[in-house]
């Protein structure tokens, strides 16, 4: 479970922001049934205020720490500074896994890794490992295997390195960071799912090997799409005579059952197909779901029904997370201001703050939000 994060000279944000998930108060705690962080968080603000920069933070930390021994030795790593600074750019995220507390912080150029650090207890922190660049500066005892690894590669995670030298005591903290799933890449909101005939067939081959997450997403989009009747998967061979899946949609009329291909189906059928996946196995994991845009081609009232996998704990039984971004003002409501976090901009460099650190008694959780959002008094909209 993530508890914070904080990126710093990394894309619009030149000072750094801190993004919370705890709640450290019992009228918050009581938002999320007691639990000591939300399992949503929202993020809104006005068009380019840095929503995408703030989530694509944590999508990047959590591929570099997972996935960065895959890259190419020479390669650099995939971030920008802010506006090309050639200052150091800093991480950090605190987490829960196993019901120990953790906070891991990086310091790095898209060069090298400069320092990485892992620590365990948040409030007396004791330090497991610490690296300088290419070297292991200090190592605990039962990470003493780290300290054999000869070398480390200057653009990659000692995280990743841990992993793909097999390492055991890394994997909660492995696991931690493989388990955030995001639509959000270098290049920002990754859309190409919904015109990738590949990414239809990898989907849908899933889909066909896991009967459990078919069933899963057969039924909401029968409860979303209230013409659809049934969903089965095809296949079909390609001139190399590999075998490809796809769905097939049925539309009953007359008590006739009437196929269509995906191609054929609404924007939002389709964007629900080629997502669903995420959120089950999110909720399968216990992870974390980091989402642009969620409710992109979707109508509003489907917005609580995926909301609610992670508010409904009789649903969320592995304390899975999602963090999302919308324009959608009604969601606000629903949210709340312990679960809301506002980006803003000022002379091209971005802030962000969750509503409950403003200040004196403008915003009740018992109240509506859009009302006061409307009138500009919060901020997170645009300058018109």
């Amino acid at each position: 479970m993530i508890l914070s994060y904080g990126i710093k000279n990394f894309s619009s944000f030149k000072e750094g922001v801190v993004v919370s998930f705890e709640l450290k108060t019992n009228s918050a705690k009581k938002v999320e049934g007691g639990s000591m962080a939300s399992h949503v968080l929202c993020v809104n603000g006005a068009n380019a205020s840095g929503k995408t920069n703030l989530l694509k933070g944590l999508a990047f930390l959590a591929d570099f720490c997972s996935n960065s021994f895959n890259s190419k030795p020479d390669e650099e790593i995939p971030f920008d500074p802010y506006f090309y600074s050639k200052e150091p750019t800093d991480f950090f995220v605190d987490f829960l896994m196993n019901d120990i507390k953790y906070r891991y912080e990086c310091s790095m150029t898209t060069k090298k890794v400069l320092s990485e650090k892992i620590f365990r207890n948040l409030k007396k922190k004791s330090l497991l490992i610490e690296r300088e660049e290419n070297r292991i500066k200090f190592c605990v005892k039962e990470f003493r295997e780290i300290c054999d690894i000869k070398k480390l590669r200057a653009n990659a995670s000692i995280i990743s390195i841990a992993n793909q030298h097999e390492i055991s005591g890394i994997m909660p903290i492995y696991d931690f960071f493989d388990w955030i799933m995001s639509n959000v890449t270098y290049s920002g909101l990754s859309t190409k799912s919904l015109q990738s005939k590949a990414d239809e067939n990898n989907i849908t081959r899933f889909y066909k090997k896991n009967d459990a997450l078919f069933t899963f997403v057969k039924n909401i989009i029968r409860k979303s799409d209230l013409g659809i009747s049934d969903i089965k998967i095809k296949s079909h061979k390609d001139p190399d005579d590999k075998e490809l899946f796809y769905p097939v949609f049925y539309h009953k009329n007359n008590k006739v059952n009437f196929p269509l291909l995906l191609t054929n189906e609404s924007s939002g059928t389709k964007s629900l197909y080629l997502t669903l996946y995420r959120y089950w196995l999110i909720l399968e994991t216990g992870g974390l779901l980091v989402l642009d845009e969620f409710d992109l081609n979707l109508h509003p009232h489907l917005l609580p029904m995926l909301l609610e996998f992670f508010t409904n704990s009789k649903v969320n039984k592995n304390d899975a997370q999602m963090i999302f971004t919308t324009h959608n003002i009604e969601t606000l409501n629903s949210m709340g201001k312990y679960r809301t976090f506002f980006v803003n901009k000022n002379d091209n460099e971005c802030f962000g703050y969750r509503l409950d650190e403003i200040p004196g008694d403008l915003l009740r959780n018992d109240r509506d939000i859009t009302p006061i959002y409307n009138s500009g008094k919060i901020g997170g909209v645009p300058r018109l």
